[in-house]
Parts: C-alpha cells; sequence; structure tokens
C-alpha cells in the first residue's frame, strides 16, 4: 500500500491506496474511531483496488476545527470521492466508518455494496451510554482539581477507554456516540454484509443481529473467538468472510 495524502476541506488527509489503483474498481475502506487504516491494511492491503481513509483527526489527517457529527464526516467523503473522480465502489466500515458509510449513503451517496465490521449504527441511549455520558461530565467538572495520577484512575475506571484517549477530539466523540443511524440502514436499498465478532464488547453481536432484522436480505458472517477488531483477532476467518462479498 501506498500512503499518499490529499487537502480535502483545508484538511491534510492521509491515506493508502493499492499500488495500481483503479478508480472504476475501488474498494474504501473507512476505519473505527481514531483507528489508523495501517490495522486494516496489515491484514487486507493485498486486496485489489483498496483505498484506505484515515478520517479527519486520527490516523495522522488534521483534525477539523469545529465539532464534526455524521452529516459532516459523510460529507467530506462525498468530497473526497469527487477529487478522486470515484463513483460506487465498495464501501466498507469498521465501526464508526460503517457509521460513516451509511450516513453517506443516505445523503445520496453512491456503492456497489456495503460491508458493515462491527458497526456502530444503534446507539440508543441504554446504560452504557448513560454511564459514558454521565462519567464524562463527572471527569470534566473534576479535572482542574485532581493530580493527574488520579484523573488517570479516575478516567480508566469510569469512561470509554475512547472518550479517555480523544483528547481535543472530545467534543466529536461525544456527538458521534449520540447518532443513532437505525433508520438510515433501514432506507438503504444495495446488498449488505456484516462481518462480527462473536465476542465483541463494543458493538455486540446482539446489535448485528438486529441490523439483519431491518435488513433481512443482508448477510451475516460471524467470527468466532473475535472482538470489535475482528479482522485482527481472526485474520484468516476475517478474510474468509471478506472474500465472500468482494
Amino acid at each position: 500500500m501506498l500512503k499518499k495524502e490529499l487537502v480535502i476541506k483545508g484538511l491534510k488527509i492521509v491515506y493508502a491506496v493499492s499500488p495500481s489503483f483503479d478508480v472504476n474498481r475501488a474498494v474504501v475502506f473507512l476505519p473505527g474511531w481514531r483507528s489508523p487504516v495501517d490495522l486494516f491494511c496489515s491484514i487486507a492491503g493485498d486486496v485489489p483496488n483498496l483505498l484506505a481513509i484515515n478520517l479527519p483527526g486520527w490516523g495522522g489527517s488534521e483534525k477539523p476545527s469545529t465539532v464534526w457529527g455524521l452529516s459532516e464526516y459523510a460529507e467530506f467523503i462525498g468530497e473526497f470521492f469527487k477529487k478522486m473522480s470515484l463513483d460506487n465502489p465498495i464501501l466498507i466500515g469498521h465501526s464508526v466508518g460503517a457509521e460513516v458509510a451509511v450516513e453517506y449513503l443516505r445523503q445520496g451517496g453512491r456503492a456497489q455494496r456495503l460491508i458493515i465490521i462491527g458497526g456502530a449504527i444503534i446507539r440508543e441511549r441504554d446504560w452504557r451510554l448513560q454511564l459514558i455520558m454521565g462519567a464524562s461530565k463527572l471527569f470534566r467538572f473534576l479535572t482542574p482539581f485532581l493530580r493527574k495520577s488520579w484523573r488517570r484512575a479516575l478516567a480508566g475506571n469510569l469512561i470509554s477507554p475512547d472518550y479517555v484517549q480523544a483528547g481535543e477530539m472530545s467534543g466529536i466523540y461525544q456527538r458521534l456516540i449520540k447518532e443513532d443511524r437505525q433508520e438510515a440502514f433501514k432506507s438503504l436499498n444495495l446488498p449488505i454484509a456484516l462481518i462480527w465478532g462473536a465476542d465483541d464488547q463494543d458493538t455486540p453481536l446482539t446489535y448485528a443481529e438486529r441490523l439483519k432484522k431491518i435488513q433481512n436480505s443482508a448477510n451475516l458472517e460471524i467470527i468466532t473467538k473475535a472482538g470489535h477488531y475482528c479482522f485482527l483477532d481472526q485474520p484468516q476467518s476475517f478474510r474468509a468472510a471478506l472474500n465472500k462479498f468482494l
């Protein structure tokens, strides 16, 4: 994979692309929250015509100056594709990247098919979300009064590791985890595949089963002994599942 840069919406974006990339046969990967595309490319980098985009704010790409949500990230994808003269790719999204992909399609973007890996499509205000939001507010209030070591301990015990590591991106993180996209997912009209780790704790397998009910024509592939990063936990099983849909 070749590392390249592009300026979109005034932001320097870092992406990886196959050496002999054909825009007419593109396979586009959108990563999960602050996950560099190198992780996915270490397993699937030999997929022909792969384009893996580090979304703004992670993987070396510049962060937005304002608090972006799914709408802004989806618009960014549209601008990126336009600049690359890319249309109707196979679209792969992991976690938040899948959520962005769904919003991009809801906005009228085109894709041959959609492959979702542990997608964060369901964002209901269950007890886990309530805990994260409540703990994050407490964390922000107490931060000025706590020693650095105590702040780490409090954050590690109460708050999602993603929030703790968000830093200047914490506003974007809080906005993204509130944005449910089940209705947008229901409206999609293209072939869909769901690839899920059986032991996923971030987006549980029950979420995949619910998405399958929403889009009953979708294919569901379950990777055993794998969590949220099923492509890292069980690379051979993941590649076998992925190859069915490419």
